[in-house]
């Protein structure tokens, strides 16, 4: 009887043990270790991070407590500190950089990915990208020279004397006389967030597989229906693109400390809530006052604005973790 052959084209392979047989397992087992301790050495980094935090907090925390969110006094000579100034600060300039840079940093991904020619394409491309590359601090100095004068001059008044004037909305534009201002800080915010959010939606646009465009073109949908359904199925990757910019919105520092004009308003300044007037931010009260604080309190209330900041990244990303999650499950029971 005749042994077996094996059918044409099936391979059959027998791995004899040996070194080489080791050796593979032993760069599988390291590189599975490896991964593993790369994971736990970022959670363990981020719990010593809130831990060192925590502990130079914990005079303040002793002190004020949770009030010190919603206090408005910030006085180091009389060791009364209340964050919530500097709180409304960072959340509105960074709302304010996402109203502005969303819509064009979009608008500008889709012109790439679908509409640019070569020729455009890939110069554009490569500005975008060394825009965001810029140090905050050459935005600072161009917000200094160029913007704050054009905002003085210009929008603070045009906006003072229109929509200050509407009932409801006159406190959000009450004019501080100087173009230093919450305002001017949340477009330079948008100026260095639009890139970052450029860059990373023509990635993920670039990788919609075509079938589905075309796809939508065999059933006599126009361009603009066709790319509704892309930016829908790209949705995900964007909606991280936005993520990553606020991100860096809520912790830029240097560029908003030269434009913002570092002021701490009381719960009874008129202006206290104005976009037109200076203001402060968590990054901005550190960069100005953590070098000159000679008390322990002080250093104290500061590094608890720190775990604010902390905190409310942390709020914000897990937030929209939840939408990623919930928006998934939709999808996928559809």
């Amino acid at each position: 009887m005749s042994e077996a052959t094996p059918e044409p084209g099936l391979i059959v392979s027998a791995e004899k043990p040996g070194w080489r047989l080791w050796w593979r397992r032993t760069a599988d087992g390291l590189t599975v270790g490896s991964a593993f301790i790369g994971a736990l050495s970022m959670i363990v980094l981020l719990l010593g991070l809130t831990g060192v935090i925590v502990y130079g907090a914990w005079e303040a925390i002793r002190s004020f407590g949770l009030h010190f969110f919603v206090d408005w006094q910030w006085n180091p000579v009389r060791a009364t500190f209340g964050a919530w100034p500097v709180v409304y600060g960072t959340v509105v300039t960074a709302f304010i950089a996402l109203l502005i840079a969303v819509p064009v940093a979009l608008g500008s991904a889709v012109f790439l990915v679908r509409l640019a020619p070569r020729w455009l394409m890939v110069p554009a491309s490569f500005l975008i990208e060394l825009l965001a590359a810029i140090p905050s601090i050459a935005y600072g100095l161009w917000g200094s020279a160029i913007l704050v004068p054009l905002m003085q001059d210009y929008v603070h008044p045009a906006l003072a004397t229109s929509l200050g004037q509407v009932p409801g909305l006159g406190r959000f534009f009450v004019s501080g006389n100087t173009g230093f201002s919450i305002l001017a800080a949340g477009i330079i915010l948008a100026i260095m967030v639009t890139p970052i959010i450029t860059a990373i939606t023509r990635d993920v646009l670039r990788t919609v597989p075509p079938e589905l465009e075309q796809g939508a073109y065999g059933l006599g949908a126009t361009w603009w229906q066709a790319t509704k359904i892309v930016l829908a199925y790209a949705r995900m990757g964007i909606f991280g693109a936005i993520i990553l910019g606020l991100a860096r919105a809520l912790g830029e520092t240097m560029a908003v400390t030269m434009l913002i004009g570092n002021t701490i308003h009381r719960s009874n300044d008129v202006d206290k809530y104005s976009l037109l007037a200076p203001g402060q931010t968590i990054a901005s009260l550190l960069a100005n006052q953590f070098g000159e604080a000679d008390t322990d309190m002080h250093k104290s209330a500061l590094i608890y604005s720190a775990l604010l900041l902390l905190l409310i990244t942390a709020l914000i990303n897990g937030v929209a973790r939840i939408l990623i999650v919930h928006v998934t499950q939709n999808a996928a029971k559809r």
